[in-house]
């Protein structure tokens, strides 16, 4: 079942207006071949025809809801409209049925779909064929039918693709909630049972082993030990929660986030330096969250495992790709690093890196302290795969090759007269153009250019040779709009592509200049180059508008994809950051009440007893020991909590 169907089984108030359309814009055409008094069509013709179009036109309201239904109507009604108007070229049919292929295609798996696409194209073929004169007629009627089909079909499963993909990146960053909590309630569980835990049990057993003996010396000596672990603890679990802001996550890209994280490193005396190398450039949300938690992770290592001295964090914005170093430096006399932990920190960042197509390694520096590093790919990987888009480039190259290409053969040859060895050389060359655009994806503004080149030599050999060659590429002319769309679309390594419509005019423009300088009757009057450049502002002038629209149109669908990536996944990715900050704010909430505070009091006791005689020694001693097993009981229960919450 389609996303529209879960919506609602009944139609909406939207799925009028394309039925609407089809209806005036069909009737009217069907309107015009018809004089006044009722001829070519004939009065009971165009009734036919025109009650086929109002029927498949209106079963369109349903194609949301019953996709093959509408499909089998339209296509059997649109049949039978070409077949009362007697005419293939009749607008009775092809536009309802290509309506509700889309619809099907959008809305059902690709087996269903091509099903759907085989019927549309056989009833059509078997409608085509009574009413076809010469074989070369419905030749060209097939190639065409074929061509518009095929690109529905894989205009609505790419559609259908897009759509899942959007589905299942948001389905990521969810999961990616439920990971990020459940890495931070790991991680902060696992440090309190080692920066606490360790600690307050080592002042429990040294109290108890010094209130045993009872000698004032091993007294005051533990109650120091406990004095100094105290502050260490208070210290260590401060920085614990406290240490890498998570409010820096409400958004932005690195430039906004990475200061802020080392920033707050700085003011708990841990000193970070940051170095942006390259152009610092906007990147997808998972990239951004992705690089933002290992340097997170990494920072949380350096502080927690390394030997105190600076860090450095590098971002190198690289062609494709952003790579990340972290690495603290090692202090004199301080020996190597070592290697505490479970690793599941380095783990988890690996596989990170690894879920968008990057690699990350971590461990001891060649100077000494710990390294780690990280190459993401500046753009995330197409979740489409190989299938459709390359089946939508062959069909969109065999639609701006056929037109050209079938007017070089019967019934009504563009090119007739001419040598066969021309003819072949012409369809050769106009098959090359359209080919250019296979590459229209991945190198649009290569597409672009080598097309507007190819022209222009093209257009310059026929307007020296046959200005009725000329013709050939208005019927080919598909191909440059495809492109011009093409580098709006898909042409984010440039900044501004307003200038692709300017360039798709040039072979227009040098076509009729050519033209009109080479017409004898235009040289005899001694025009000089007036001729060629006033033909030359005047192609230009009249395909502009054309070539603007279309570069409007694809500047339109990019904005717009662009805007739900820096929308709806910038916001979902930033959902990380609070469910992150949930769990620090649930933990130093529990800490402040109940850890934190025996812990001081332990501390303080501590301090008294140093400051006092052996007697106060010895009765702070019993505090210092009731402290820290209380401080124990109450870090237990506040680790269970942890534990039952995951």
């Amino acid at each position: 079942m389609g996303a529209d169907q879960e919506r609602g089984r009944r139609p909406r108030a939207a799925d009028w207006g394309v039925p609407l359309l089809l209806v005036c814009a069909e009737l009217t055409a069907i309107w015009l071949l018809a004089d006044k008094s009722g001829e070519p069509l004939g009065r009971a013709r165009w009734a036919g025809a025109g009650a086929a179009v109002a029927l498949a036109a209106t079963t369109l309201i349903w194609r949301r809801v019953a996709p093959w239904p509408v499909l089998v109507a339209t296509v059997l009604l649109s049949a039978f409209g070409i077949v009362v108007a007697g005419d293939t070229d009749a607008p009775a049919g092809g536009m309802a049925d290509g309506v509700a292929l889309y619809s099907l295609a959008v809305s059902r798996a690709r087996r269903q779909a091509v099903i759907g696409c085989l019927l549309a194209l056989s009833v059509a073929f078997a409608a085509d064929l009574p009413e076809s004169r010469e074989p070369g007629e419905l030749v060209s009627n097939g190639v065409l039918d074929s061509v518009c089909y095929l690109g529905i079909l894989a205009f609505g499963q790419l559609r259908r693709q897009r759509e899942a993909v959007r589905r299942s990146r948001l389905a990521k960053i969810r999961r990616e909630h439920r990971h990020a909590a459940e890495a931070e309630r790991e991680r902060l569980a696992r440090d309190l049972h080692d920066v606490a835990g360790h600690h307050l049990s080592a002042v429990v057993v040294h109290s108890g082993a010094a209130a045993r003996a009872g000698d004032p010396k091993l007294i005051r000596q533990a109650l120091a030990v406990a004095a100094e672990t105290g502050r260490e603890v208070l210290t260590s679990l401060s920085r614990l929660v406290d240490a890498v802001s998570p409010q820096a996550e409400g958004g932005g890209g690195l430039r906004e986030l990475l200061p802020q994280l080392c920033q707050g490193l700085n003011r708990l005396g841990v000193p970070v330096t940051l170095t942006v190398e390259g152009r610092a450039r906007k990147l997808p949300a998972e990239v951004t969250t992705a690089s933002y938690r290992i340097v997170q992770e990494s920072l949380t290592n350096v502080m927690r495992y390394g030997s105190g001295g600076p860090v450095r964090v590098t971002v190198r914005y690289l062609p494709g790709a952003v790579e990340l170093a972290v690495e603290n430096e090692m202090l004199a006399g301080v020996r190597a690093v070592p290697s505490f932990g479970t690793g599941r920190g380095i783990d988890g960042m690996r596989e990170r890196a690894s879920r968008l197509g990057g690699d990350l390694g971590a461990g001891p520096a060649p100077e000494g302290g710990w390294l780690v590093t990280a190459r993401l790919p500046a753009t995330t990987a197409s979740d489409h795969g190989t299938g459709w888009p390359e089946i939508l480039d062959a069909v969109t190259i065999a639609f701006c090759a056929a037109p050209p290409a079938l007017g070089l053969v019967p019934p009504e040859p563009l090119a007739s007269g001419w040598p066969v060895g021309w003819v072949a050389l012409i369809a050769a060359a106009l098959a090359v153009r359209s080919a250019l655009l296979w590459w229209r994806r991945r190198a649009p503004y290569a597409a672009l250019s080598a097309l507007t080149a190819v022209d222009a030599v093209l257009m310059v050999v026929a307007a020296l040779w046959s200005v009725d060659a000329l013709v050939l590429f208005v019927l080919g002319c598909p191909a440059q709009l495809v492109a011009v769309y093409s580098v709006a679309c898909y042409g984010r390594a440039v900044p501004r592509t307003w200038h692709a419509p300017l360039l798709a005019t040039l072979p227009w423009g040098i076509g009729l200049g050519t033209a009109l300088a080479a017409d004898p009757e235009v040289a005899a009057d001694g025009a000089g180059p007036a001729p060629f450049l006033f033909g030359f502002a005047v192609a230009c002038l009249v395909t502009v508008p054309f070539t603007a629209a279309v570069w409007a149109w694809g500047t339109a669908v990019a904005t717009r994809s662009r805007r739900w990536e820096t929308t709806a996944l910038d916001a979902a990715s930033a959902r990380t950051g609070e469910v992150v900050h949930a769990e620090r704010t649930r933990v130093a909430a529990g800490l402040s009440g109940t850890v934190l505070d025996r812990t001081a009091r332990l501390t303080r006791a501590a301090e008294r007893g140093l400051a006092g005689g052996d007697r106060d020694a010895r009765a702070a001693l019993d505090v210092v020991a009731g402290q820290a097993r209380a401080a124990l009981t109450d870090m237990r229960g506040l680790l269970e909590s942890l534990e039952e919450k995951a």
